[in-house]
Formats: structure tokens, C-alpha cells, sequence
């Protein structure tokens, strides 16, 4: 079996005789082809298919040999995917972000073979990856391009002139053999075949003096294009500044004659010192119908069942005071460590967000150079551990004996991570490979925490928390692109919540989150999509909907909604809120149906409610409490955790120039080092031998049971390496 609770995603990987898929279009030549046994489901199980791995790294499969540039079945790059094998079964797993695939080979051979080939193929992906940003960087303004068209031709006239000098040279060679030979009859056929020699050498010459021409000539031409585009761009560029900043303004005469009286959500704080225009807001394609639609907008989620729930009408007994559980983070136990209460206030630095991102339209987030003027001071790695600051949810899901009911409080735990998004707006620092942070709050909030930066492609942070009774591990790789007037950031990892003394154990993905107003206004953010939590032990599922933000919906902005069936797809729970403030969850008494749906609920309950804003907190980059003490200097961690970075130190500071020179330069030595990398993983497939990826130094590369893909999970050994001081395996990153 290829996992357990379920089978595995494979969404490209359809064994359907009507999934046709259109091969690559950047198909390289082919590397390897072969037959080997693939998962298909659990009724047809393993299934042989013919599969072809070509040059570029895409991996592709067909019924058979024939089909081959016919009819692809399905097909994925190896440049962001995870490779595991099993060798005891011969089983490999190749894992992208939004599917898996389930292979088994013949024979150890064949699976060695096909590792191997797999995983050159992935490196040579990459490391073209890696080139084209190189190259990119390189090439950032139109004198880049124009050095680049003069070299071009620089070059082919060093060897045409290198041409001319060999046929001198062969001129005289052939002048000093015709007198060497005299007039014989030998020596008239030397000429022959000379004179001939000569011709072909002077028509080679020619026709490349030829090609230098006409080179010469597509690169003039060539630049005039490149010269005319670059004026276009510049024009662009300000047509879309003016064309912004009139939609601010009509966008703000609307909301000033609009009677629901509703702000939006950008205004409920305090401008930003970094933006340079207007307060206004944007529009993202994700929700192009609901404008459409207008106030009268349906909700879509993910099947009938659950439309016909949520457009239900909810019936609560009368008298509605609202029940409220003690919803406020826990006060610190007695002898708790004393942590700071303050950092640093942010200077107060003027610059254009949009002057540094136009330049990176399309990009991947994790490919934009940003000083460190748009980052908070700390790393990618501190982010993720906020996701505990309202881990009490976990300790009270935990004391629940109903799975339907502690479902609820994992999903009001899933809400809380996003309650500081509203206001911060500052983005983390990418951590470099090998980072690690650690976290230890047994003494006073009950749990420990340790993340470390596993991959670099794709980039991926494994985290592991343990609380008294609960065990909570992600991997969090994410999807971002740029489009040039908002960021859109899709999480692609899982995370999973056990508890110790309970078969029950929860699985979700995060939802994407929208940064708008890049261009101009202020920088506002919005959560949006859906969420589906699973019991993988009963069967029971939570449904959460993150409501994207409307200009015309009558709803007020960053509202959740969410319902939670049993297995058998019956109503049990639902749960309101909204992902800023609190969450409250209602149980359903009673399901009528009809022509309207009927749910009558007991009084709701208020599970969560967010911590009020720290004092000051406005001029320390919004952060909460716990945020304010992540970055705070501690003795005895691993020289490779965040707090010993001194771009982010510095940063902290206020010593922003320092800072930004600082992380230029670890930047620059993780790229040296992963040069350094490429050039060994190439000697290695000249000679043939396998060449092992990179290792984490407290996780290791494994199968999810529950999905199939491949992850990292946390070895358990770092703790105790703390307490001997054994650093020993730590690289040297900082």
C-alpha cells in the first residue's frame, strides 16, 4: 500500500482513458525511458505505465511505448519536487507541491537506475533555475542588455579574425610544401587537392564574415526593439501610477457616498511611513464574480451539501446572550523566565514599495532581492512559531472527549494564526538553509517549539511543537507571484495536530493571503479561501471558509464561516467569527430540510478572541507580545538559530544600512555554496555515480501516512544535544 487513510493525490497523475494532458512544451531530449508500476487507486492498485524522463527535468507517462508524443497521461517538473525511495520495496515517491506520485520498480537495479537518473535530472533542473536568476540579476537596465549585444558581437569578430590568421597561416604552410615538392607529378596533385583545400577554407570564411553581418545587423535591430520597449515600459509604468491613484480616489469617493456606512479594511490603521500616496485598495481576479454579483453574492464551498447548510436558515433559542469561555491567552505560571516588554521603535524611513518591485512583476516571492527597509526583524522561521501564540486552544481541544467538538477548537486554532495579519504588513526574513530556531515555553505558556529550513528547492521550513498533550508538526513551502498591484502568497505544506493520549489526528492546509496595494495606497492585506480540516481517525471534517473581501458585499471584512459534519456528512457544528477578532461555535440541535434547509443550534459560544494590541505596539511593526520575544538574545542555542543573524540583529537595532550590506553578504556566501554544490553534483553524473542531496541536520526526508507526500519530520534529538552543547553537525551559515 502506498500510505495509509487514503490514496494518494495525483491529480496530473490521472489513469483516467480520458485525462489526455498535452506533453511539455519545453521538452528537452530524453534521458531515460522505461516501464515502471504506478499507483493508481485502491481497486486497480499498481498499474503498469511506460514513463519518459527528458532533459529539462519533466517526468511524464503513457499507457505504453506507442503513445509517446501522442497522448500524455499526465507529467510534472522535477525542479520544485521531493524525491524519497524505499528500498526494502522498491518503492519510489515523487512529491510536488500539488500532487504525488507512487512509483514501484522491477528490481533493485531498475529502482538504483531510476533514482539516480531522477535525481540528476533534478539537479540539471535546478541548477538552469538557478542560472536564469543569476542571469536575471545581472540584467536589471537597459546598458546591461546593450553590453550583453556588444559582447555578442565582440566576440564572434575575435573569431572571425582568429579565422583569417589560421588561413594564413595555412597559405604559407601550403606555399613552403609546394616548393618542398618541386614539379613532379605527385607534387601537381598536392596542388589539386590544395587549391580545393583553399576554396573550402575561403567560402568557410566568408560565409561566417556573413553571419557576423547579419548578426550585426539582428543585434542593431535588436537594440532599437530593446530601446523602443524600455521607452514603452517607462511610459507604462507612469500611465499605471496615474491610472492607480485615480482609482484611489474614485474608490474613496464611493466608499463616501455609499450608505452601508461600512470602511473597508485597509483603514483600520495607522498609514504606513514607506508608502507614498493615498490610502486606497485593489481588486484581485479571485473576486471578479462576487463584484458581479453584487450584495446578493452566493457562497461556493466545495460540495451541495455543504451550499445547502450554509445558505440554511439558523434557528437559536431565545434570549441571546452569548457564552464566553476564558478565550484570553493564560497568564504567566509563577516562575516563568522575565522577558523583555520592549524592542527598538522602527525609524522612520521614507521609501517607494513600488520602485524596487516593478522590476520583479511575475516573479517568485523567494527570488526578489528586498532591503531589509520592507522586512520585520525576524525570519520566516519566528513567523511560523507565532502560529502558538494561541496554542491554549490545542490544551482545551485536547481536554475534549467529542471529536466534533474538538475539531472546533482546532479550527479555531487554524483561524487565530492569521489575527496578526491585519496589521502587519512588513514581510520575514527568508532564512537561509540550514537555519534553525527554537522555542521553549514549557515554564510559562507549556510548550517548545524548533524549526529549521530544510530545502532550498523549493524552499521548504519544517516545524515541530509539542504541548503537554498535544504534538502539532508542519512543512510550509508556499506559491507567490507578483502581479504588480497586489502579492498573492499560497501555503502548499500541511499541518498535523496529535494528541498523546487520542487516536485522533487532524490535518490542514493553509488558506492564501493577498497583500494589496503595491502599486500605491496603503498596504492592506486579506485572507481568503477555503480550508477543510479532517479527523483522519474518524472520518469526522470541518469546512472553514476564509470570505474574500468585497467591495459591495453588506458583510463586514475578514469573516470566517465553517461547519462540521460527522462521517456520515450530517451537520453537527458550525462556526463564526471573523479571523481578526474571535470565533464562536454553535452545535446544531435540530436539521430540517425542506424547501429551506432548517438548523436550529443551542447559543453560540465564544472560543477565541484576539489579545488587545501590545502598548506601543504601532511603532514596534505591530507585533504582540510574543512577537516582541521571539527575537530577544538567549545563551545555550544552536549557532545556527535566527537570533545570531546580524543583518536581523542589526535591523532590530535601527542600524538599517549595516544590516542590508550584512545580508547581501549571506546572501552572496549561500550562493557560493550552492555553486559549490552544483559543481560537485556535475562531476558526479559525468562520472555516473549518485550524488546525495542536501541533509537536515534535525529532520528527516519521510512518507506522510495520511497524504502520501513526502515531508520531514522532527528526529527528536536536538534537545538533548542542547543540554550537552553538541554542535558538532550545525553548518557554518551566519
Amino acid at each position: 500500500m502506498p500510505k495509509k487513510g487514503g490514496s494518494p493525490n495525483s491529480s496530473n497523475f490521472d489513469d483516467s482513458s480520458n485525462s489526455i494532458h498535452t506533453p511539455p512544451n519545453n521538452s528537452g531530449t530524453i534521458v531515460k525511458a522505461g516501464y515502471l508500476q504506478k499507483w493508481t487507486n485502491y481497486i486497480k492498485g499498481y498499474r503498469q505505465r511506460w514513463f519518459v524522463l527528458d532533459s529539462n527535468g519533466n517526468f511524464s507517462y503513457y499507457r505504453n511505448c506507442n503513445e509517446v508524443g501522442l497522448a500524455c497521461r499526465g507529467s510534472l517538473n522535477l525542479q520544485e519536487a521531493r524525491i524519497h525511495t524505499d528500498p526494502t520495496t522498491n518503492n519510489l515517491i515523487i512529491s510536488a507541491s500539488s500532487q504525488s506520485v507512487h512509483l514501484k520498480a522491477q528490481n533493485e537495479i531498475d529502482r538504483q537506475q531510476w533514482l539516480t537518473a531522477l535525481e540528476h535530472a533534478r539537479h540539471r533542473a535546478i541548477k538552469q533555475a538557478d542560472s536564469e536568476e543569476d542571469e536575471e540579476s545581472m540584467m536589471n537596465s537597459m546598458q546591461d542588455v546593450k553590453a550583453v549585444l556588444d559582447h555578442v558581437n565582440n566576440s564572434l569578430n575575435t573569431k572571425i579574425d582568429e579565422l583569417r590568421s589560421i588561413e594564413k597561416q595555412l597559405k604559407k604552410h601550403a606555399t613552403e610544401l609546394t616548393k618542398f615538392l618541386g614539379k613532379t607529378e605527385e607534387a601537381r596533385q598536392y596542388h589539386e587537392k590544395y587549391s580545393q583545400l583553399k576554396k573550402s577554407i575561403e567560402a568557410m570564411v566568408n560565409t561566417s564574415e556573413e553571419l557576423v553581418e547579419l548578426t550585426v545587423k539582428d543585434s542593431r535591430t535588436l537594440t532599437r526593439y530593446a530601446n523602443n520597449e524600455h521607452e514603452q515600459r517607462i511610459r507604462l509604468q507612469e500611465q499605471i501610477e496615474t491610472l492607480a491613484k485615480q482609482h484611489s480616489n474614485l474608490e474613496r469617493a464611493a466608499f463616501s457616498s455609499s450608505t452601508s456606512g461600512e470602511q473597508p479594511p485597509y483603514l483600520d490603521s495607522d498609514e504606513e511611513t514607506f508608502v507614498d500616496a493615498n490610502d486606497g485598495s485593489d481588486d484581485f481576479k479571485s473576486m471578479e464574480n462576487e463584484r458581479k454579483s453584487g450584495s446578493s453574492r452566493q457562497e461556493s464551498f466545495s460540495d451541495e451539501h455543504d451550499a445547502e447548510i450554509f445558505n440554511a436558515e439558523i434557528v437559536t433559542p431565545r434570549g441571546n446572550e452569548l457564552s464566553l469561555e476564558n478565550s484570553m491567552t493564560p497568564a504567566i505560571r509563577n516562575g516563568a523566565r522575565k522577558r523583555r516588554e520592549a524592542i527598538p521603535e522602527r525609524p522612520q524611513i521614507t521609501i517607494s514599495l513600488w520602485s524596487i518591485m516593478r522590476n520583479c512583476i511575475g516573479k517568485e516571492l523567494t527570488k526578489i532581492p528586498m532591503p531589509v527597509n520592507f522586512n520585520e526583524p525576524l525570519s520566516m522561521l519566528q513567523r511560523l512559531t507565532e502560529d502558538l501564540e494561541y496554542a491554549y486552544l490545542l490544551d482545551r481541544a485536547a481536554e475534549k472527549t467529542d471529536p466534533l467538538e474538538q475539531i472546533c477548537y482546532i479550527a479555531s486554532y487554524a483561524v487565530s494564526s492569521y489575527s496578526t495579519t491585519g496589521t502587519r504588513t512588513t514581510k520575514p526574513f527568508n532564512p537561509l538553509l540550514g537555519e534553525t530556531y527554537e522555542c521553549d515555553r514549557t515554564d510559562d505558556l507549556g510548550w517548545k517549539s524548533f524549526t529549521e529550513q530544510v530545502s532550498h528547492h523549493p524552499p521548504a521550513t519544517a516545524h515541530h511543537a509539542n504541548g503537554k498533550k498535544w504534538i502539532m508538526h508542519q512543512d510550509f513551502t508556499m506559491t507567490s507571484r507578483f502581479r504588480g498591484k497586489y502579492l498573492s502568497v499560497t501555503p502548499t505544506g500541511i499541518t498535523h495536530v496529535k494528541f498523546k493520549d487520542q487516536p485522533n489526528w487532524y490535518t490542514y492546509r493553509k488558506i492564501t493571503t493577498t497583500v494589496h496595494n503595491i502599486i500605491v495606497g496603503k498596504l492592506w492585506i486579506d485572507n481568503h479561501g477555503e480550508m477543510q480540516i479532517e479527523n483522519h481517525y474518524t472520518g469526522d471534517k470541518c469546512i472553514l471558509k476564509f470570505h474574500a473581501y468585497s467591495y459591495f458585499s453588506s458583510e463586514k471584512p475578514r469573516k470566517v464561516s465553517g461547519i462540521v459534519k460527522d462521517k456520515n456528512g450530517v451537520a453537527r457544528w458550525l462556526i463564526q467569527g471573523y479571523w481578526d477578532k474571535s470565533i464562536d461555535i454553535l452545535q446544531v440541535t435540530k436539521q430540517e430540510k425542506g424547501a429551506k434547509t432548517v438548523l436550529e443550534t443551542e447559543l453560540p459560544r465564544r472560543v477565541w478572541t484576539i489579545n488587545p494590541p501590545y502598548p506601543n505596539s504601532e511603532k514596534m511593526y505591530h507585533f504582540t507580545k510574543l512577537a516582541l520575544e521571539l527575537n530577544e538574545p538567549e545563551e545555550g542555542v544552536a549557532p545556527t538559530d535566527s537570533r545570531l543573524r546580524l543583518d536581523q540583529r542589526w535591523m532590530e537595532e535601527g542600524r538599517w544600512d549595516e544590516a542590508n550590506s550584512k545580508k547581501q553578504e549571506l546572501e552572496e556566501r549561500q550562493r557560493t555554496v550552492r555553486k559549490k554544490r552544483e559543481a560537485e553534483a556535475e562531476r558526479a553524473m559525468q562520472q555516473g555515480l549518485p550524488y546525495p542531496e542536501y541533509t537536515p541536520c534535525w529532520f528527516e526526508k519521510t512518507q506522510d501516512e495520511s497524504t502520501g507526500s513526502v515531508i520531514y519530520t522532527f528526529k527528536g534529538d536536538y534537545w538533548d544535544c542542547k543540554t550537552r552543547r553538541e554542535w558538532s553537525r550545525c553548518p557554518s551559515i551566519f
